[in-house]
This record gives structure tokens, C-alpha cells and sequence, in this order.
């Protein structure tokens, strides 16, 4: 099974269209020592239509981002791939959770899935929430942004 997520400095990135890079997990759900992780850069992308169009060429099944908008979303869903959103943190420690059916699922409008509907201590997301005027990384909370 293969899921994207969107990724900066190991973390899962705040937003999917903003995103430079994207973290393949090709995860072998037999022998999960057998999975893979590629990086692709992305920074020749822009907007949620190109980097849709690059899960769909990568054959993913789902991506994890911090936030996505409702028509990158659908559009995602358009393809067949599962748009998981509302998370923050280590992108391996996720990914694998995803695949593993450990990850909760969060109703949408439910805010974000790290402790207490705030990031706590999580760093996925330092910095800006991509177009640095603040506000809400997808983790339930103002997050620093």
C-alpha cells in the first residue's frame, strides 16, 4: 500500500498544497521490514492540482497532510485516494500508524489529531501555515503560526 505525506525535516508538513516535498511509503503489508520511503521534491509544482496529479501518477492510496482545502480534497477523492488530514509530527511514525489502522481517524471539522485539540508538543508545525499570515495548521490549534 502506498501513502504520501506531505513532508519537511521528517515531520509531516502543515499543508498539501504548499508542500516541497512529499514522503512515498510503499509499505509491504506482509513483512512491513520489506517497505520503502522515497522523497520527492516538488518545489516545480504549485497548487493542489499538480501535486493530486502527482499521487495519482504515484499510485498512492492515501495522503496524510496537515491541512488540505475542500477542492484539493475532492479532487484526491476524484482519484480514488483517501485525503487524511488534521495531523501533525513524525511523517514515518504516521505513516506507518495509517497503514496499520493505528492512526484515528478525525471527523471532518473536528479540528486535529495531536493531544488535547491543541499541537502540544509537537513540531510539525513551526514556522508558517504557507501563506505566513498565521492561524491554523490543521492540528486543532493556533500552533505557533
Amino acid at each position: 500500500m502506498k501513502v504520501a505525506v506531505s513532508y519537511k525535516d521528517g515531520e509531516i508538513y502543515e499543508h498539501f498544497g504548499h508542500a516541497e516535498c512529499f514522503a512515498i511509503y510503499d509499505f509491504d503489508l506482509d513483512d512491513m521490514s520489506n517497505s520503502t520511503k522515497k522523497l520527492i521534491d516538488v518545489t516545480d509544482r504549485h497548487g493542489h492540482q499538480a501535486m493530486a496529479d502527482l499521487m495519482k501518477a504515484e499510485d498512492v492510496a492515501a495522503v496524510l497532510s496537515g491541512n488540505m482545502g475542500g477542492e484539493a480534497k475532492a479532487t484526491l477523492l476524484s482519484y480514488g485516494i483517501v485525503p487524511v488530514v488534521g495531523y501533525c509530527g513524525d511523517a514515518d511514525t504516521a505513516a506507518e500508524s495509517l497503514v496499520l489502522g493505528r492512526l484515528p481517524i478525525i471527523p471532518s471539522g473536528e479540528g486535529g489529531g495531536c493531544s488535547g485539540g491543541s499541537c502540544g508538543g509537537c513540531s510539525g508545525c513551526s514556522g508558517s501555515c504557507g501563506d505566513g499570515e498565521g492561524g491554523d495548521c490543521g492540528c486543532g490549534g493556533s500552533c505557533g503560526c
